[in-house]
């Protein structure tokens, strides 16, 4: 595990809400970076989503890890001065209000570029900073509709399925952090605005699903069927397969050898045309055995398979526990929760400020009177 900090003397501003800006701050300060979150009377919005200790919610905690937090209102002049003071000093500009509304309070990329000309701004957004749609606002669901995740989701009833997580938003604040990253490994002679949005960070990661529609004409078959979820006599088991042997394994390991024969099941192409046909046999036979004894036999067979294990099984198996998987930390004063550790990294240590908390210090520290000198 990596227990450098590239990001060591960085300064980042952090004006964002919501998930995905503030994730990637999150990586930034994970990496060694200052960040200041600077947040408005009422605090981000995120904080009210979910629940969590001290009625902060854990959304809000778990992606605020690390950063000192200011409390002020850029919609007030003598707080807008103030933002602008810290601003003039950051590596890293962050904002992820709507296209154009930051700039109408006085903090756009050009606003901070004029007296931070070596500015890296970021801008995350719905829809990207120009287009049709640029102004419109964005969610996770919104995206995954939007975006075509829904539709190859399908569920056994056949039903376009919402990923019940804040999936896009997570993976916007990834490449935001990498877009930040590059920008400033290139070596930041420049303001530069990046324009990071969850509908591009959506499709992004579902580019062979893109090109495959684009080939065919249609949304893709399932690449490798009967692969999915099976209930078993005492809970549910996840089985894949990426070569035909192995669902000549399956097929035996469910003693229907012949399975593996039958041309309308022989080959991944038969099977994703005849999937009903398939599921209707093979659901009645996971349904005779627990899901231990399924993971045995398929195991043994090299099939790929795991039991579908909630959250606190996760944390419970003894390979998360062996490799520090979710390790324990204060995230807010008085209260610890496990925080999953980003995947390279030794575990966080700082936890989430309290909102106003660092306001005094840090306006002293940049010489702010709150008239913004």
């Amino acid at each position: 595990m990596i227990d450098t900090k590239p990001m060591t003397g960085r300064l980042v501003l952090d004006l964002t809400q919501g998930i995905a800006g503030p994730y990637a701050a999150r990586l930034m300060a994970e990496h060694g970076a200052r960040v200041i979150k600077v947040e408005a009377p009422g605090g981000d919005w995120v904080r009210q989503i979910g629940p969590g200790p001290g009625g902060v919610s854990v959304n809000y905690l778990y992606y605020n890890l690390g950063k000192e937090n200011v409390a002020l209102d850029i919609r007030d002049p003598s707080d807008r001065g103030a933002v602008l003071a810290i601003a003039a000093k950051a590596d890293v500009v962050m904002e992820s209000a709507r296209p154009g509304v930051t700039a109408r309070r006085g903090l756009g990329f050009e606003d901070i570029r004029a007296i931070n000309p070596k500015v890296q701004y970021l801008s995350v957004s719905g829809y990207g900073q120009t287009g049709p749609r640029g102004a419109d606002p964005m969610t996770d669901t919104v995206a995954q509709a939007y975006c075509g995740m829904m539709s190859v989701n399908l569920g056994m009833d056949g039903v376009p399925h919402k990923i019940q997580t804040t999936l896009i938003d997570a993976i916007t604040g990834l490449y935001a952090f990498q877009a930040v990253s590059m920008a400033l490994m290139a070596g930041a002679k420049e303001a530069k605005h990046l324009d990071v949005s969850l509908m591009q960070a959506a499709v992004a990661i579902m580019g062979p699903k893109v090109m495959e529609f684009a080939h065919l004409g249609e949304n893709p078959l399932s690449p490798n069927p009967p692969a999915g979820s099976f209930k078993t006599s005492d809970g549910w088991i996840a089985v894949t397969i990426v070569k035909e042997e192995n669902w000549r394994n399956w097929a035996g390991v469910m003693g229907r050898t012949e399975l593996a024969d039958d041309q309308r099941f022989s080959t991944f192409a038969a099977r994703g045309r005849n999937l009903d046909e398939l599921m209707a046999i093979l659901n009645p036979i996971f349904v005779t055995r627990t899901t231990a004894e399924w993971m045995a036999a398929l195991s043994e067979s090299n099939v790929l398979c795991s039991p579908i294990n909630n959250f606190g099984m996760w944390m419970a198996e003894p390979q998360v526990q062996a490799t520090d998987g979710a390790p324990s930390m204060e995230v807010v004063a008085g209260a610890e929760a496990p925080v999953p550790r980003t995947p390279g990294r030794v575990p966080m240590t700082v936890g989430c400020a309290d909102s106003g908390s660092d306001t005094a210090r840090v306006l002293a520290e940049f010489g702010i009177d709150r008239q913004g000198t």
